[in-house]
């Protein structure tokens, strides 16, 4: 593994790590674009097991998690689009000129999924596969309705009056979070349409112009992203060759469950084989 730090567009330093086969067998490169508050160092299992199947590949930490702290703005004014109009495009850039011309394929996990097409860098991108990546809209949360609502609507904005969110105490992800991004997120959740509703000023059209292929992958037992809210994100790649994969009751019972962080876990390799032959298959 190498470490590479980039700047993104304002000056924010980014931190990238490289993970590449020992000789010069290289085939393809795939981005692994992280969830929210998870580090990079989360998918090096995963991203070793891309590199033994003839894949380059690139992990990242966003701004204000982990390796890439912030040093253009402060925890309460980052916003968490942040993520996807400056730290994605640059690490798809560098991306795609270290592919010099091989295909590049995108995975996105959770929040990695969703902000992808704000990131005006998906031309070259032969692939995207967006894992738990879901519209987190309440009419998708059967049963946890009220849940989600008190989520959304009083528990994180009452937590993100500092400048940290307590994510890792509150079992929502690996560490804490600037506020600003939690502040946003919690604007998003509040509203059927999440960071796609107009009001929110974004250009989608990275969404609708993306036409290459797309697998949309969920899990019955994931609390976060139910599998209902993984495809209707899926759509709203609207030109994408759109494929879906949802893991079902019984499958995820046989693993001993999945739920939103597990995939990439290593104890669930027998499951990466189906994806590395989805990544490799030629485009219809």
């Amino acid at each position: 593994m190498q470490q590479q730090y980039v700047s993104a567009a304002d000056g924010q330093p980014v931190s990238l790590n490289w993970f590449e086969p020992d000789s010069a067998t290289t085939t393809a490169w795939v981005l692994i674009a992280p969830a929210l508050g998870v580090p990079q160092r989360f998918y090096h299992d995963f991203a070793n097991y891309l590199v033994g199947n003839g894949f380059g590949v690139m992990t990242l930490d966003y701004r204000g998690i982990a390796q890439s702290p912030l040093q253009v703005t402060d925890d309460a004014e980052v916003k968490m689009s942040d993520w996807g109009l400056l730290d994605l495009p640059i690490a798809l850039q560098t991306l795609k000129a270290k592919a010099a011309g091989q295909p590049c394929h995108v995975i996105g996990h959770s929040c990695g999924g969703q902000l992808l097409g704000l990131s005006g860098e998906l031309d070259g991108i032969a692939s995207i596969t967006c894992i738990g990546a879901s519209v987190p809209a309440l009419q998708y949360y059967h049963g946890q309705r009220l849940k989600m609502w008190l989520l959304w609507r009083l528990i994180l904005p009452l937590l993100c009056m500092g400048k940290r969110f307590p994510a890792q105490k509150l079992g929502i992800a690996k560490q804490s979070i600037p506020s600003g991004i939690i502040r946003q997120w919690a604007s998003w959740g509040r509203s059927n349409h999440y960071l796609f509703e107009p009001k929110n000023g974004f250009d989608l059209s990275g969404y609708q112009d993306y036409q290459q292929r797309l697998l949309s992958i969920g899990f019955a037992d994931d609390d976060y992203a139910p599998p209902a809210a993984v495809l209707d994100l899926g759509r709203r790649y609207s030109h994408a060759e759109r494929s879906e994969r949802i893991y079902g009751d019984s499958e995820v019972n046989q693993v001993g469950g999945i739920g939103h962080f597990n995939y990439f876990r290593r104890r669930h390799q027998p499951l990466w084989p189906e994806l590395v032959d989805w990544l490799t298959r030629p485009a219809s």
